[in-house]
This record gives structure tokens, sequence and C-alpha cells, in this order.
């Protein structure tokens, strides 16, 4: 790691403790110059980061700071079952962004980018995706599964389950899934999950997928803004240091846990137990308008089983509808 990642990591132990770290400590231990200290905490001053400095005493994180380090993660990833190879950064326009550039250029699968602010985030359908400054979790992880695009749904299904399994472990709250990319808890939205992939035109296979998912960790500073207030939430209202690594960590290694099954379609009753749309009287908005339906089921493919008022049925599939409940 640089100075810079191992001093942020100190400086995180430190707030961790209620400890100091002097400069004089952190040259010692980094085995580099005061000088290079210096240059790094101003580094990740400008970056973002806030620290508290004491006279004798020296530095250390700021009071209700969240940091996303890449040793709190490798530790939240060090049983994973498959290796997986992340990049953590304070900010990026969109992590999705960059990591489909990376495949581009070749990048192995199982790669992951966990960043702890993202400008630019993306929803379904082009939309702008809402992220809480440095109060979140914003990750991609790159695959290359072998198989069809029309199977692709399956992808952003297993995200959803390892979010859920992801947050249980951490917190005493059990979110849901609403079909079939976002989760829940009770009645807020606090997950958005967007598949990206590329297809190769001669097999129909997918050449590589890219899977984000952000998570809303904290309220931000002020609320929601007034236009999602009402459906957006958080998971916890305690900020504490190591708290976003550990969720990262944790659903970067549910997912591979999944993805490392002989079939994707060995998730599918726990995406099902996990939906709360089954069984509602729902909104589904097409090219056509809206119309009301009753969720009757979800399908082995992931297709949702719909009932119209007129008594007809429909089987169906996220990329062409959405769905308001």
């Amino acid at each position: 790691m640089s100075t810079r990642e191992q001093l942020l990591t100190l400086l995180s132990q430190a707030a961790l403790n209620q400890t100091w770290v002097s400069g004089e400590d952190a040259a010692r231990q980094l085995g580099v110059s005061r000088a290079a200290i210096w240059k790094a905490i101003k580094t990740l001053e400008e970056e973002g980061y806030h620290f508290e400095a004491q006279r004798n005493r020296g530095y250390r994180l700021a009071e209700h700071q969240d940091v996303i380090t890449k040793s709190d993660l490798d530790v939240a990833l060090s049983n994973a079952k498959l290796p997986v190879e992340t990049q953590v950064v304070f900010s990026t326009g969109s992590t999705n962004n960059d990591v489909k550039s990376l495949a581009e250029q070749g990048k192995e699968e199982l790669f992951a980018l966990v960043a702890s602010k993202q400008e630019s985030g993306k929803g379904r359908r082009g939309r702008s995706f809402f992220s809480l400054g440095d109060r979140g979790v914003y990750l991609s992880i790159l695959i290359r599964p072998s198989m069809p695009i029309a199977q692709a749904s399956a992808i952003t299904a297993v995200a959803a389950v390892a979010t859920c399994r992801a947050v249980e472990s951490l917190f005493d709250v059990k979110p849901s899934i609403k079909w079939v990319n976002d989760v829940y808890l009770g009645k807020r939205k606090i997950c958005g999950i967007l598949t990206e992939a590329a297809t190769d035109l001669e097999t129909g296979m997918l050449s590589y997928a890219v899977v984000g998912i952000g998570v809303n960790v904290y309220e931000p500073e002020g609320g929601f803004p007034e236009e999602i207030r009402e459906r957006a939430g958080a998971i916890s209202t305690e900020i504490k240091q190591g708290t976003r690594a550990a969720l990262a960590g944790a659903i970067i290694k549910e997912f591979v846990e999944l993805y490392d099954k002989d079939s994707f379609g060995a998730f599918c009753d726990e995406y099902r137990a996990r939906s709360f749309v089954v069984g509602k009287t729902i909104t589904v908005i097409d090219g056509k308008g809206e119309q009301e339906a009753l969720a009757l089921g979800i399908d082995d493919d992931l297709s949702l089983h719909v009932q119209f008022e007129d008594g007809s049925e429909a089987h169906l599939h996220s990329g062409e509808v959405s769905l308001r409940v």
C-alpha cells in the first residue's frame, strides 16, 4: 500500500480506539519521513477526509466519519470463498463506468471497485441515482459468466439477495426485495442495483457483466432531497468507523458465494421469499401507460407473473416495465 493508504489505515484505527497518532509515530511505523506524513495528510484532506489535530498528541479521523479503507475491506473479505481483487477510491463519477472501462481493456473477473462517494451514479433506464456523499456504499463487481444475455437479470437478483444477506449479518434489520432491483427496509428504499453487460454478437453470450450496488448506510446530513424523502431510507443512524467497509466486504463476499454455485437458479427460492411484491396490487408502467395488476408470483426465469383487472395474465420482464407498489 502507498504511504497515503497506510496512514489512512492508522488514523482510522486511532479513531476506533479513541487514540491519537503523532507524526513521529506514524513516520516510524511506516518507515518514511515526517515530511512524507505531512504531505500524505494534506493529500487526504484535499480528497475530502477530515482530521482532528492536537498539539503534542497528533492526528486522528474526525468524529462522525466512517472512512472506507483498503485494509478494512481486506479484513472483511479475508474469508471469501473466491479471491477478489479490490480497489478503494474516495470519490468517482460512476463505479460502473470505471469498471466497464477496465472490462473493455481485458480486466479479469472478480474485480470490485468500492467508492466512498459517487458523483454521477446511474439507475435503470438512464435515470440518475442519488448518492449520499460519504454516507453510503457504492461498488461495482466485474464478472464474466457463461450465460446468454436473456438470463442476465439473474445477476441483478443475485446481487439483491447478497445485499440482503450482508445487511442482515451486520445490522438488526430484515430487508426485503422489490422486484427486480431494489432493496427496502419497511417502506423505504435503501439500495439500488444496476447491471450492465456486453454481449458477443456471434454467440449471444455475455462477454462480461458489471453489477453496480449503491446502499444508503446513513441518512445524509440535512435529510434526503424533497423529491425522494417519502420513499428513501437508510440502514443506521449511528455513524461508526469501519461500518461501510464491513458492509461493502460483506456484500462482495455474499455475491461471490452465490456466483460460485453451479447455477444462478439455486438462489431463486430465497429471492422469492424475500420479495414483498408477490400478493400485492401493483401499478405496471410500460410504454402503453399504467395498469393495475395483482402480482401472482416470480417465475424461475425471474419474470413477474401478474394478473390484470380484466383477468388477463402476463409474465413481465425487468427490461420492459417498472413497478409502483
